[in-house]
């Protein structure tokens, strides 16, 4: 029987050193996400529909891998982590001190048509801050963004700001039901604009004009908003959203956050959002590659108690993407060395083995026969490998070792006694 080897469509083998560059990206968030006082929270690939069927947006919900399993229970593969964490804090951390600061990796899915930077399977990265009602929150995503990207070696990217919430109040004065309000979120996050303000002169044939305002409405500058934004004689609460997004992007400015700007005519797709939402975007790209922003009823959408929340999420493969189209490689690289031993001297190979392990090199052993060594050379030659060690029955017998320096094509003999200098000497060309 022949198997087709091709994964299926959407999906990826990752290999060296695409597979590599992704997981120093993980790692790297793991580790800001960590400094920033957020805890790992790892969550079940395979959720109840229900879950995302709540607050996902019309746009997800037709995306999603949906299924039976065998118990007849509908099923989906996780389109995304926020509904998941709202619903493992509901289940184990409603008891926890407020706030509450998650951190989560891991591989989502959508069934969506395979492009640029679009895969059926992919890697988020993000977290999620449960229980600060305050822009505090907010600012402190984009400052771990911030961080995390200046690690990494990302530029040239703008954060493009923007508020759900003045949509909400304004559909809320016009009587527009929840289910409906998402439905115009989704046309105008999808740049359906006619769809969108068709359904507005539904409710309120005024509404058209005010909707039109505010999507004109995009500077990296506050007074020229506040300036764009009064002549549109706001609600209060409209008007309180507004100034919240203001103070967000002042702080962004002062923190040496990117080229923050407010742009009052984008919306994000999830229809859980609430207030301040944001994209992260780069020139070289047409999709963003990460956002997020609050969701303040969404906890008690699922039955559980009025819980401010705030959060983002990153996509890696599409981070990973425009990081390789400008050039970039693994910043970190460890000195790597083959280990080529002529015969089994099983503790020998070991103790030279762990010697330069311990100082953070890489150490491939090759047990080989003499007729094979040529033939191991050339190998770890074309793999890239620093030096090769050799360890034989001559070198055993006199407590020596030999090592070529692939790059330099040279090569020397030192004793064992001497293994711990050369040690040290391949852990500070590793740095």
């Amino acid at each position: 029987m022949k198997i087709r080897l091709d994964p299926l469509r959407g999906m990826r083998d990752l290999i060296p050193p695409d597979s590599e560059e992704l997981y120093y990206l993980k790692k790297t968030f793991s580790e800001v996400a960590t400094r920033y006082g957020y805890e790992l929270i790892i969550l079940p690939t395979l959720e109840l529909f229900d879950l995302f069927a709540v607050k996902s947006g019309p746009e997800i919900k037709r995306s999603m891998y949906v299924f039976n399993d065998k118990g007849g229970r509908q099923v989906c593969l996780r389109p995304e982590f926020t509904a998941g964490v709202a619903r493992a804090y509901l289940r184990l951390m409603r008891n926890r001190s407020k706030p509450i600061k998650l951190y989560y990796i891991g591989q989502a899915f959508r069934y969506e048509e395979p492009q640029a930077g679009r895969y059926r399977e992919f890697f988020q990265a993000g977290v999620e801050y449960l229980g600060d009602p305050t822009i505090n929150a907010d600012v402190e995503l984009l400052l771990l963004i911030r961080d995390y990207y200046r690690l990494v070696g990302l530029s040239n990217y703008r954060i493009k700001i923007g508020n759900i919430g003045l949509y909400r109040h304004l559909f809320n004065s016009w009587k527009i039901p929840e289910e409906t309000q998402d439905l115009i979120i989704h046309y105008l996050d999808k740049k359906e604009v006619e769809k969108a303000l068709s359904i507005v002169r539904e409710y309120e044939p005024s509404g058209q004009a005010i909707i039109e305002e505010l999507m004109s409405v995009s500077s990296s500058e506050p007074e020229e908003i506040r300036s764009q934004v009064g002549r549109l004689r706001l609600d209060s609460e409209s008007l309180e959203e507004l100034e919240k997004t203001m103070k967000i992007l002042e702080l962004s400015r002062k923190l040496g956050i990117n080229e923050s700007y407010v742009d009052l005519g984008f919306a994000r797709g999830l229809a859980y959002y609430t207030g301040f939402i944001f994209e992260v975007i780069v020139p070289d790209a047409s999709f963003s590659i990460g956002g997020g922003g609050r969701y303040d009823k969404l906890i008690s959408l699922y039955g559980g108690e009025d819980l401010p929340a705030t959060g983002f999420a990153l996509g890696l493969d599409r981070m990973h993407l425009v990081l390789k189209n400008r050039g970039w490689g693994l910043p970190e690289r460890s000195v790597k060395i083959a280990l080529i031993a002529l015969s089994d001297y099983v503790v020998e190979i070991d103790r030279v083995a762990t010697s330069f392990r311990n100082a953070g090199c890489v150490v491939d052993v090759r047990v080989v026969t003499k007729k094979k060594v040529g033939e191991v050379l050339s190998d770890v030659v074309e793999r890239g490998y620093d030096y090769a060690v050799f360890l034989g029955e001559k070198e055993v017998k006199e407590g020596t070792l030999t090592i070529k320096n692939l790059r330099e094509k040279t090569q020397r003999t030192i004793k064992m006694s001497e293994l711990e200098g050369v040690v040290h000497e391949f852990l500070r060309e590793s740095r």
